[in-house]
């Protein structure tokens, strides 16, 4: 009795087993046709939909259901790369256009990309995210390019001009001696941050074209590097070589002087332990017994160019400091792809170095400092070398635009931050020749001419102007209402500055050297009250 009862369940047992295997299967089977019928709909829907599928957005803006060229049009009217970028720290600014770094959205290929979610070779892959970007909405990025060259240019500016930025120790040879520059400053720019944050900006749909974007410039506390002097030792310290030529094979020495301490290592060591602007060592100078100069009626024959900028005699100073540049220039020999540094060549401009104070460019407007005028000496090199057809290597225009070269082509200098420099590109040597004398400022190129000579020319564009403010400060010297003008205005300007070359006056090409913007200098007005 007790294994029929047994039996009895087993059979039970199987038999809803059985019924629950059918169930399931008959599930899977709805299931399955449910699925089958699903991808057959959508992949009929998406033959038949010529539009974006639903909720796709492109930079945070609906494009949904929308034919491509409807999302084209939202889009393009949602997104402007005119909009200017205005960037501060402290007392620093700096206003920049997209278009100074060639930004441009790529809004066809990115519309391309939403128009193709759904349309793959692959219907499950289809389906798949058809159902996601119902379920969860899609929003893809905007693509866009812009000049990696020209931004990090910008930001390396910035790095430099910010107030209290690190500048490095440096060195100079000053007659027979050394003059070493301790470091400065106390902060760095984060240059990728803020890198991200203009492209960040740029794209940004929430402001409008009108509207100036406002960014705070990220910058770390850092500090210069110690003065390595055992480093610098072993950069100047050299035996003295003579020069020579080989014009057969275009071989060129130039002649290089001895340079020692004429003081112990130990002794330097000790002298850096003082807390000093600058360090001054003495050096024990061997010239050698044959110099390039030697060499001038073979190789330095030809004018390749010269440019002249005249200045006013009256302002003593600051024509002291054109001539005290110039005289450092001058026979200054530069080799076939050597580097010049305006900066290395000319020094720092100090008291002690003999400059004196006259008229200056800082980010606060005109004021007063030591070497005033050697910037333009720098820009009256800078339109020799052009003309020369020699390569610029780094070159910046100044702040404001100045009076003695054309907008756009200015080089301004400041040592131990902003260089003006070049590359000898030519076959044979180049010497500078320089001078500041009575009201003019000239520079020539003196070297062999090639088999071709071109002809070479800056040509500017203005691209657009810049309004100056006035401000208005009131004086209790001046009697009540009276004005008297503390700093003249200047407008700014945005210039582009192509460099011409012809042979024989017929046009060989036209290239873009530079895109510059002068800030706008504002006009300060004392009013008696």
């Amino acid at each position: 009795m007790l294994d029929d009862t047994k039996m009895t369940l087993i059979k039970n047992n199987k038999i809803t087993s059985q019924k629950h295997l059918i169930k399931k299967k008959k599930i899977f089977i709805v299931l399955l046709c449910i699925f089958i019928f699903s991808y057959i709909v959508l992949t009929i829907f998406c033959m038949n939909n010529s539009n974006i599928f639903s909720r796709i957005y492109i930079n945070d803006i609906n494009v949904s259901n929308m034919s491509i060229d409807e999302a084209k049009e939202k889009v393009s009217s949602k997104l402007t790369n005119s909009k200017p970028l205005h960037l501060t720290y402290e007392d620093y600014d700096i206003t920049i256009l997209p278009s100074e770094i060639d930004f441009c959205f790529d809004i066809d290929s990115t519309i391309q990309e939403a128009y193709s979610i759904g349309r793959s070779s692959n219907i499950f892959t289809n389906s798949f995210n058809i159902i996601s970007s119902i379920i969860s909405s899609r929003n893809i990025p905007i693509k866009y390019s812009y000049s990696e060259e020209k931004l990090n240019h910008i930001i390396n500016n910035i790095g430099i001009e910010l107030p209290g930025a690190v500048v490095e120790p440096s060195y100079y040879i000053e007659n027979d001696a050394l003059i070493i520059c301790n470091g400065s400053g106390n902060i760095r720019l984060c240059n990728d941050e803020l890198k991200t944050s203009i492209l960040n900006s740029i794209c940004d749909i929430n402001t409008s074209s009108n509207d100036i974007v406002e960014l705070n410039i990220p910058v770390k506390p850092s500090s210069p590097c110690n003065i390595d002097i055992d480093k610098i030792y072993s950069e100047i310290h050299t035996e003295p070589q003579n020069a020579y030529i080989d014009k057969e094979n275009l071989i060129f020495h130039m002649n290089v002087d001895g340079v020692d301490f004429a003081i112990s290592l130990d002794e330097a060591k000790s002298l850096l332990q003082t807390d000093c602007k600058e360090y001054v060592i003495p050096l024990n100078i061997t010239i050698a017994d044959i110099t390039i100069n030697d060499l001038d009626k073979d190789i330095f024959v030809d004018t390749l160019s010269t440019y002249n900028t005249r200045y006013n005699t009256s302002n003593i100073n600051r024509s002291h400091n054109l001539e005290i540049a110039t005289n450092k220039l001058n026979n200054v020999i530069v080799l076939p792809g050597e580097v010049f540094s305006y900066n290395k060549i000319v020094g720092e401009r100090s008291i002690s170095a003999g400059y004196k104070e006259a008229t200056v460019y800082t980010s606060n407007g005109i004021e007063h400092g030591i070497g005033g005028g050697v910037c333009q000496v720098s820009s009256t090199l800078y339109n020799a070398v052009i003309q020369a057809n020699l390569d610029i290597v780094e070159r910046k225009n100044h702040r404001y635009s100045v009076s003695y070269v054309p907008l756009g082509c200015d080089a301004t200098v400041a040592y131990g931050s902003i260089d003006f420099k070049f590359k000898n590109t030519r076959n044979y040597p180049i010497k500078i020749q320089a001078s500041a004398k009575r009201g003019v400022v000239s520079i020539s190129i003196i070297g062999m001419y090639e088999d071709v000579e071109y002809d070479i020319s800056l040509v500017t564009k203005q691209i657009y102007t810049i309004p100056f403010e006035t401000k208005y400060i009131y004086d209790s010297s001046l009697s009540y209402n009276s004005r008297v003008i503390k700093q003249k205005g200047s407008y700014g300007y945005k210039i582009n500055t192509y460099k011409i070359v012809k042979l024989d006056d017929c046009l060989i090409s036209e290239t873009l050297v530079s895109t510059d913007t002068y800030s706008p200098l504002t006009q300060i007005i004392n009013v008696g009250n």
